[in-house]
């Protein structure tokens, strides 16, 4: 069984775990001694959608919050690399879930041991789902980069249950009864193959100076980057070589980490969408996921953010319609700083690590640092996803105030690409 929730491009601590092999799973199916576990249900309080429900972005993760057994509404990321539901270890003693047994299980870097949770129900605006078996895993560490208190990550086993219309520009999902959806629009359909309950679409890739290579790609709404290749794929067609810059950085996941190198692609080819200039993950893992032979790749949220995304499990398709940022340039961090959210109310913008030689290091930032204002406007103003944003602006510049050690600090920074 395989849960996923592969999360940012910056930072080890992100890349966490949610990846268990599904053999050992699969096993305790099919002992006889077992007792099966209820059928999971899902209805509509009234008609046949829930139309209109509100989301957050950060970091092209799509955040949405639900109830669990009639909980106060907590945030979960939509992952569609996820094979199951998750919850978040702590949250679930708080509402004193019952554990019925424990699944342990390799992933992307190691191993890892999750609780199971059975009969659980969960509640989003005008949809009731019961009966749903979730796993408790320690997620609170997602709460920090994202700049909210996560509690969970929605899977297979809950979206297979609707059609999903995902409207990144609006920041509105619909959610439809498979059986009464019509699709109508003039957005382009692509089969989607289905390998032990993770969606894969084909994907064609350009580089420079040579012909075109297409492979197998996990849809991946969970991971916040645009491409991902795998080390065989990586290896196979000597991508590295195809990169004129590069960057070395590091993904971790349960029992570890792995090198990874960052660069750009000419393009990215889905149907009859090409995607210029995207930055690119070149894995280098020996171990886990990202060194798996059995697909090529993942493609993320940076990718799917540009269009209105639908998922009809049911019909097994994707439809992806163009928005407004289909043609925005891709970018990642400029300043060389990884932010994250900090104290009770996630309120205070710690800066986590520097990069070296990057513009905050050269401006004599430090891991540690509290940004506290930035253009003499205090940080309450702006969220951690507002700050990522201005920082992905080649060449502009930032007077940032630092607390440090109880005093303040005041550097200038200028931005510029790093990949």
């Amino acid at each position: 069984m395989k849960f996923r929730a592969r999360l940012f491009n910056f930072s080890i601590l992100i890349f966490l775990f949610l990846a268990f092999v599904r053999a050992n799973a699969q096993s305790q199916k099919n002992k006889s001694t077992q007792a099966a576990s209820p059928t999971l249900q899902s209805r509509f309080i009234s008609g046949n959608s829930s139309l209109e429900i509100p989301f957050d972005l950060s970091s092209n993760l799509v955040l949405l919050q639900a109830k669990v057994n009639d909980s106060a509404p907590v945030w979960f990321i939509f992952d569609t690399g996820a094979e199951s539901t998750v919850i978040d270890a702590e949250f679930a003693k708080t509402l004193r879930l019952k554990p019925a047994g424990k699944i342990v299980g390799t992933g992307s870097a190691g191993t890892a041991e999750a609780v199971k949770f059975k009969t659980v129900s969960m509640q989003f605006p005008n949809i009731e789902i019961s009966n749903l078996t979730i796993y408790g895993l320690p997620i609170d560490s997602f709460s920090a980069p994202l700049g909210k208190k996560i509690g969970g990550v929605i899977g297979y086993d809950i979206i297979k249950e609707f059609v999903v219309e995902i409207d990144y520009v609006a920041r509105k999902i619909n959610l439809y009864k498979p059986e009464s959806y019509q699709y109508s629009g003039a957005g382009e359909i692509f089969p989607l193959m289905f390998e032990e309950n993770l969606p894969f679409v084909q994907a064609s890739f350009a580089f420079e100076k040579r012909v075109p290579i297409s492979g197998k790609f996990e849809i991946d709404s969970g991971s916040t980057g645009a491409v991902l290749f795998n080390t065989p794929f990586v290896k196979k067609h000597q991508l590295l070589k195809s990169v004129s810059r590069t960057s070395e950085t590091r993904i971790g996941g349960v029992g570890g980490t792995a090198q990874t190198f960052l660069g750009r692609v000419k393009s990215i080819g889905l149907g009859r969408f090409t995607l210029e200039n995207p930055i690119a993950r070149f894995s280098q893992a020996t171990r886990g996921d990202y060194a798996s032979n059995k697909y090529d790749g993942l493609l993320g949220g940076e990718v799917f953010r540009r269009f209105r995304t639908i998922f009809d499990y049911s019909r097994k398709r994707m439809i992806l319609e163009p928005n407004a940022l289909v043609s925005e340039p891709f970018e990642i961090d400029m300043s060389g700083m990884e932010l994250v959210a900090d104290g009770d109310d996630l309120s205070i913008v710690l800066v986590d690590d520097v990069k070296p030689k990057s513009p905050a290091a050269e401006a004599g930032v430090r891991g540690g640092d509290i940004i506290t204002a930035i253009d003499n406007r205090p940080v309450k103003d702006f969220t951690l996803e507002q700050i990522r944003e201005m920082f992905r602006q080649d060449g502009r510049e930032y007077l940032l105030k630092l607390k440090r050690d109880g005093t303040e600090v005041q550097v200038k920074i200028k931005l510029r690409r790093l990949t």
